[in-house]
């Protein structure tokens, strides 16, 4: 038990809790210059917000030198804001939303948008891709031409390789081979329209085997025509104002 105090005598108190050490000296400079730091955000905030929207920098420069006015009607921001995305292979959606709806009411303006529909959710590829990718699809070309399937076996692929390099060095082929033939040589030439005018007359099964390979094609052709309507479209409105 604890012994009770003495008659007379005042109990104990309890000791008092050790004080916190002031904070380091590191600490306080650190909380200054976060607080600094924010004011100098707010600061910039402040006077941007008060400057009208800088222009959109854009791959299309080569095309849409100028920047737009900060007064442009929406379409032709929301032509602006899609440029960029269209050399590119990757989907863009959202930018292709926006511009529809800037160019709500425009009549022009929507009817040179409309092919990019099958183009924006999934991108489209380069040109280099699309040379890259050839070979195999010319090959699921030729074996389906021979009514054969593109897991045929290497055999097969490989008489459709000696098919594709006898029609290179002169030698006389099929319908396929020919157009097959005929579209490599105008991708190697960056020719795309060509390597697609070259494939539209490619019989059934062959077309069937091709057909991935052609809508990626046809993706970056409509985009490159895209690209160059738009740009057009917008060049002659800020020349108007």
């Amino acid at each position: 038990m604890m012994p009770l105090p003495a008659p007379g005598e005042e109990p104990g108190m309890p000791p008092e809790p050790p004080r916190p050490a002031p904070p380091p000296r590191q600490g306080r400079l650190a909380l200054a210059l976060s607080a600094g730091a924010f004011l100098l955000a707010a600061a910039a905030l402040a006077t941007a917000l008060e400057r009208p929207l800088p222009p959109v920098v854009s791959q299309a420069a080569a095309v849409m030198p100028t920047p737009l006015p900060a007064d442009a009607p929406l379409p032709l921001i929301g032509i602006e804001l899609l440029l960029p995305h269209l050399p590119r292979t990757a989907p863009f959606p959202r930018a292709f939303a926006l511009a529809l709806a800037f160019a709500a009411g425009d009549a022009e303006a929507a009817a040179l948008l409309a092919p990019l529909h099958a183009v924006a959710p999934h991108g489209a590829p380069s040109a280099r891709q699309l040379a890259d990718s050839f070979g195999d699809a010319a090959e699921a070309a030729l074996l389906a031409e021979m009514g054969l399937a593109p897991d045929a076996g290497w055999l097969a692929r490989r008489a459709a390789a000696t098919m594709r390099l006898g029609a290179s060095l002169g030698s006389t082929g099929t319908p396929a081979l020919a157009a097959v033939q005929a579209a490599s040589a105008a991708l190697s030439a960056g020719d795309l329209a060509g390597a697609e005018a070259a494939l539209a007359g490619l019989p059934p099964a062959s077309a069937a085997a091709l057909r991935p390979w052609r809508e990626g094609l046809q993706r970056r052709l409509a985009a490159d025509a895209a690209t160059r309507h738009l740009a057009a479209l917008a060049l002659q409105r800020v020349s108007a104002r």
